[in-house]
């Protein structure tokens, strides 16, 4: 019974924990999309299972790829340390130095940035996990997907 009781604590503790993640990533997401005028997103169920799954994925094949499923996707990679849902997202906002406004377009070196601030994308589901050798890893599912070719002045 006693161990029971651990285990529940656990996975109370745990998915407290995912809530303050997913909130706080898109926090940060609606702050840093206020910069551009663009609307905030809301995070979405479905999009938060379909993160959460392939974070999974990520962290028990120590792979860091791309899923090529429906959904915009920004992907984030720590292999040491406590992370927090803002880390991630400013590490794709920071792309933005790179991004030439003169010239809009897709580029591998903003690709993160253009889907964080994509203006048609209203929903957003996040998730993360940790791989046996301690690397997190969090998935960004973004809901209609951005880096649309011949959107990008908007």
């Amino acid at each position: 019974m006693a161990l029971y009781r651990v285990l529940l604590c656990l996975f109370l503790a745990s998915s407290a924990y995912a809530d303050v993640f997913q909130q706080d990533a898109l926090m940060e997401h609606n702050r840093l999309r206020a910069k551009h005028g663009v609307p905030n997103l809301v995070l979405d169920a479905t999009l938060n299972e379909y993160a959460q799954k392939y974070a999974n994925y990520l962290a028990d094949n120590n792979v860091f790829k791309h899923s090529g499923g429906e959904y915009g996707e920004n992907l984030w990679m720590i292999s040491r340390g406590t992370v927090n849902g803002t880390a991630p997202v400013q590490s794709w906002y920071n792309e933005i130095k790179d991004y030439n406004y003169k010239k809009p377009g897709f580029s591998k070196k903003t690709g993160y940035f253009t889907q964080v601030v994509w203006k048609n994308s209203k929903r957003l589901g996040i998730g993360y996990a940790k791989s046996a050798r301690g690397a997190t890893y969090v998935v960004a599912s973004y809901d209609p997907p951005g880096n649309n070719q011949g959107q990008f002045p908007q």
